[in-house]
């Protein structure tokens, strides 16, 4: 752990006080402070970086969906989406995210829900509504034209 507090330090990031208050891991606390970058790939990412730190950091994501920077809150929700199922518990605070006023954060959060709730989801694995039926498949019509 020291390694990565002396490498924040190398490279100038700060960690916020609240993360000790919460008891954050300072790294994680570090990364979601850098998600209010400006620069779309910048935020996407540290929020893939976030992610692969494992479903740990969803608590942390959780919070942020809160702040106070819509670009924080687009990160976030990106990063939960690369968390995938495992940040199941999120799916409330997703849910309300819905309600941002700023259409990205929406966009993302959207996104975000359509991977946490996936395939692997025991919510997915109900069908949508059992009293539509789907249609088929339209036929391919031939190259030749009918004969």
């Amino acid at each position: 752990m020291r390694w990565i507090i002396s490498l924040a330090a190398l490279i100038g990031i700060g960690f916020p006080v609240e993360a000790a208050e919460k008891k954050v891991d300072p790294l994680v606390a570090a990364l979601i402070e850098t998600l209010d970058d400006p620069d779309t790939e910048v935020r996407q990412n540290i929020a893939i970086a976030i992610a692969n730190l494992g479903d740990s950091v969803v608590p942390a994501l959780i919070d942020a969906l809160a702040d106070a920077k819509a670009e924080r809150r687009m990160g976030a929700a990106i990063a939960l989406g690369q968390v995938r199922p495992p940040a199941r518990n999120a799916v409330p605070a997703l849910v309300n995210a819905m309600k941002d006023k700023d259409e990205s954060v929406r966009r993302h959060v959207s996104y975000a829900l359509s991977r946490v709730v996936g395939r692997e989801s025991s919510v997915s694995d109900r069908p949508v509504s059992p009293t539509v039926p789907v249609p088929p498949p339209d036929p391919v019509p031939s190259a030749g034209g009918p004969r």
